[in-house]
């Protein structure tokens, strides 16, 4: 199938209208997406070149329409809520996806000026184009979130421009049908502009590429219930919002602002209802798919993600900038359960029972203790590596921002277990990251949360009463967090992913055996599970 495709010259147009377009794509082999989607990449640059009349380009892009979602929708997986950096693959295929979604924003662009013109083959199209075109430059942006990067202030300028025409050609709330992820939806330019404001909204840095696709998915029915106003909103239990349409920036808290002509304001009342409401019907027992938030959506996951989207929208939210400190302080980090075991125990992780190598008893023989020297030989690669970022703020709540060295490799990932040591304390605290979000190619900036109290290294492995010591699993590294009085904190304790059971009883070795019983999962990462345990 590919062998057609590099068949076809790829700087020739391969049809000249919307019927030869269509059986041009019935030839397409949409099995080899990375291929077909450069093919429509290709075509779609030299269809916009060409002289086609915009009317009948206006239905060569309509019939392009589906598969075009659909190979930037099976891209979009290779690096959606990936670690950072991307690897050289997925930035190639984050590229392409974008470069494919500006392509066929200015093809409809095209139509757009000839309707501004007075083509009345495209009399009644305007508000089609418009939506077509920014819905384009919002998928742009939304994959820009994907990998939790910042969208530039140019794709904001294109997006707030296409908003500015379509109000001020009068359809900003004409009605399209449009394709959405669930069917057919009815919608209009001012319901895809709002999509993108909330997606900005939602602070997505802070998401798992799991929950982006849950909010991709609903705010292209809830962007319906929001709205803009061109004066400021009654006051209200949601704090103010606006968006300046003649900037390049997205929207931002509106107290203090100047008034302005090209401010709108944006009403999220209806949102912050239909949230409420949600959320207490889950809370009642009815599933995420009877309320229609999808059929793979899961409890408790959906609940929380609906109440962080409620906290964005609705109260304020966090995220929306952070004040920095003028002389950061640098920090020593480390990453997954095995560097944080190293850097936390000094040693490399031994099993219990476990004989020495031979330079071990010799460093034994010689000294007394296992030098450190010999440790970091036989540590790995994974758990000797540590890096050095730059602390730049640190608030109350214990969320840390922290921007990561520029010449740092490793890759960091939503929800990954990380070890933070500030500068010349000699103690190492556990956490998680929180958000990611890189500013450009270099400036890559974390959000990390501390969890409470002085982990301590252990090995751990299943506690099978009834079986000799020999058949009950091998060891694995784990950290054991105290109790804490104030603020109230239970005993808690760090696993590799998969190993939470509740009611398991497992073996924690530390400087003596104990037995401890597995009871709340409080928090599963992407490398890491915690959970409160009772001492046996």
């Amino acid at each position: 199938m590919a062998s057609q495709l590099m068949a076809l010259n790829p700087r020739q147009l391969q049809f000249t209208d919307a019927t030869s377009c269509k059986h041009w794509l019935d030839a397409l082999p949409l099995t080899n997406v990375p291929a077909a989607q450069q093919t429509l990449t290709q075509q779609i640059e030299l269809l916009r070149q060409s002289s086609i009349a915009p009317s009948e380009l206006l239905r060569v892009l309509e019939a392009l329409r589906e598969p075009v979602l659909f190979v930037q929708s099976e891209l979009a997986r290779k690096f959606s809520g990936r670690p950072l950096p991307l690897d050289a693959n997925e930035s190639v295929v984050w590229a392409r996806v974008q470069l494919l979604w500006l392509e066929y924003a200015d093809a409809y662009l095209v139509c757009r000026d000839a309707h501004a013109i007075g083509d009345l083959r495209l009399m009644n199209s305007g508000a089609l184009i418009m939506l077509r075109a920014m819905r384009c430059v919002g998928a742009a942006m939304f994959d820009h979130y994907r990998i939790y990067r910042q969208v530039p202030a140019a794709l904001w300028t294109k997006l707030n421009q296409l908003y500015v025409f379509a109000e001020q050609s009068g359809f900003a709330r004409t009605t399209v049908t449009a394709t959405a992820k669930e069917g057919e939806l009815e919608t209009t330019c001012l319901a895809v502009y709002c999509q993108a404001l909330l997606a900005h909204l939602a602070n997505p840095f802070a998401l798992s590429g799991r929950q982006m696709e849950f909010l991709a998915g609903w705010i292209e029915k809830w962007s319906l219930l929001a709205g803009l106003a061109a004066q400021p909103l009654p006051l209200s239990a949601i704090p103010a919002l606006a968006i300046n349409i003649a900037g390049d920036a997205g929207p931002t808290f509106a107290e203090g602002m100047a008034p302005a002509t090209a401010l709108r304001h944006l009403d999220l009342e209806l949102i912050g209802r239909t949230l409420r409401q949600l959320i207490t019907l889950l809370k009642q027992g009815q599933t995420p798919a009877q309320l229609e938030l999808g059929n793979d959506a899961r409890q408790p996951g959906c609940e929380n993600l609906l109440m962080l989207l409620y906290i964005q929208w609705c109260r304020a939210g966090t995220g929306r900038g952070e004040q920095r400190n003028a002389n950061p302080e640098t920090a020593q980090v480390c990453l997954g359960i095995h560097a944080a075991h190293f850097h936390i125990s000094g040693r490399a992780f031994r099993p219990p029972g476990a004989s020495l190598s031979r330079q071990e008893e010799h460093d034994m023989q010689l000294f007394g203790h296992i030098s450190e020297r010999t440790e970091r030989q036989i540590a790995s690669h994974q758990s000797l590596a540590v890096e050095s970022w730059q602390l730049m703020n640190q608030s109350n709540s214990g969320f840390m921002c922290m921007l990561r060295d520029p010449d740092a490799n490793l890759r960091i990932g939503h929800h990954q277990l990380v070890a933070v040591r500030r500068g010349s304390s000699k103690l190492f605290y556990v956490g998680l990251i929180q958000w990611v979000r890189a500013e450009d190619e270099q400036s890559l900036f974390v959000g990390v949360r501390l969890f409470p109290g002085i982990a301590r290294a252990i090995a751990v492995r299943p506690a099978n009463f009834n079986a000799p010591a020999d058949a009950r699993g091998g060891f694995e590294r784990g950290l054991l967090l105290p109790e804490l009085p104030a603020p109230a904190t239970p005993t808690t304790l760090l696993l590799p992913s998969g190993w939470y059971q509740q009611g398991r009883f497992v073996e924690l070795h530390g400087e003596q055996k104990t037995v401890a019983k597995l009871v709340n999962l409080i928090e599963k990462g992407s490398d890491f599970e915690r959970c409160t345990v009772d001492i046996v």
